[in-house]
């Protein structure tokens, strides 16, 4: 009889999966308790509330009859990586030799975790959709356990799913153009939200959440900043945001009109064209493409048609990886006109990867001919090259041992 094939894997994964989901969960219920703030509701109420708050922060989105939430809470979904990360690096104290079926294990019983509480938590007409439910979590679980991986044993590389030397190149001086179109956004999120914050203390205090509740409102505001800068990154691309039906925020202006009653939502520009120099952020894509290009790694003897191609590769990748963040970063945030927030679905993609592509072929073209291709200095300090910096030097002691 053969004897049974050692999974050694499953017991941590599994565990990994449980542990970060109660942390998740306890998380979720400390914010319902603090929004709640004084109220005292019952058990059973709490409960669905605290897993459907869990759950929407996955991308599970709420039914709730006419009013529909969809919109994926990027930071809240940022947050449960992170514990899905800690956890498994406290997990897995000894390095795993399957590392992909590690990650997939706990990927797959993370999103039967969510699946299973989306179709438990479902009553009185509110609801979440248990296959996105399940599908975010299976993401969620699977990129925390991969990160989580890498911090603790520095298992990344075994991650690869390809073992092409070009393609983990072109992909890894992508990033640097994620990074810099999303840090582009950032800083026009922040400039924004300077400029309007007297409107934003306007919005609070007419809100008045009290203590409780105006911690949760502080809460909410931060969780909510990298869905805004995703919103600002897609109006860099080229097709900009929408904040419910017929409204529009691009770089040409804003053609907005009442926007829901949220503090951060201060930071979006008043109805109006913009300036004509607005339009100067639109090469931001363009210059993140050829920070790609510039990033790649090649070796002195690759010629300039081999450089290029990895640079728009890298570029392409950049900008593949841009859009489908951004193009999820949308969805309907109440009924009626607001049932369509956020940027469309596939016109980000469909932009950033041409326009990034060309630049990271720019970039490379550049790097080609005034990185790798430009004189190198000489080493003053190595033996029996000219020491330019003592040309000009009086005959001293030195000077003699040196002549001599």
């Amino acid at each position: 009889m053969p004897a049974p094939v050692e999974t050694s894997y499953l017991r941590p994964a599994f565990l990994t999966a449980f542990l970060a989901a109660i942390l998740s969960l306890a998380l979720s219920g400390a914010f319902v308790l603090v929004a709640q703030g004084s109220a005292d509701p019952p058990l059973a109420s709490f409960v669905r509330a605290t897993v459907r708050t869990w759950l929407v922060s996955l991308g599970s989105g709420i039914d709730a009859g006419a009013v529909t939430f969809g919109l994926v809470p990027v930071g809240a979904t940022l947050v449960c990586v992170a514990l899905v990360a800690r956890t498994a690096a406290w997990v897995v104290a000894d390095p795993v030799d399957e590392v992909a079926a590690f990650v997939a294990a706990t990927a797959g019983a993370y999103g039967v975790i969510a699946g299973i509480a989306s179709a438990a938590s479902a009553s009185g007409g509110v609801q979440t959709s248990v296959v996105r439910a399940a599908f975010g979590a299976f993401v969620v679980g699977g990129i925390g356990a991969a990160w989580g991986l890498a911090r603790r044993h520095g298992q990344g590389d075994r991650l690869w799913f390809t073992a092409s030397d070009d393609i983990r190149r072109a992909t890894r001086a992508a990033v640097p153009g994620v990074l810099t179109v999303l840090g582009a956004a950032g800083v026009v999120v922040i400039v924004q939200l300077l400029r309007h914050l007297a409107r934003a203390g306007d919005i609070w205090a007419q809100l008045d959440p009290g203590t409780g509740g105006g911690l949760a409102l502080a809460v909410a505001c931060l969780l909510a900043v990298p869905t805004l800068v995703l919103w600002a990154a897609s109006a860099l691309i080229g097709p900009g945001f929408m904040l419910g039906t017929d409204t529009s925020v691009d770089l040409t202006g804003s053609q907005l009109g009442n926007v829901p009653g949220f503090p951060l939502l201060a930071a979006l520009p008043p109805p109006g064209e913009f300036p004509g120099w607005v339009f100067v952020l639109a090469l931001v894509p363009l210059l993140a493409g050829m920070a790609s290009g510039w990033r790649v790694q090649l070796g002195a003897r690759e010629g300039l048609l081999a450089r290029v191609a990895l640079g728009a590769a890298s570029g392409g990748i950049a900008g593949f990886l841009l859009g489908i963040l951004v193009g999820l970063s949308g969805g309907a945030v109440g009924p009626g006109r607001m049932a369509d927030a956020g940027p469309p679905a596939l016109l980000p993609l469909l932009i950033a990867v041409p326009v990034m592509a060309v630049g990271g072929a720019l970039g490379a073209v550049l790097k080609h001919y005034r990185g790798d291709r430009a004189p190198q200095p000489s080493d003053a300090s190595a033996p029996g090259r000219p020491r330019l910096w003592r040309r000009h030097q009086s005959p001293g002691a030195d000077r003699r041992v040196d002549e001599s």
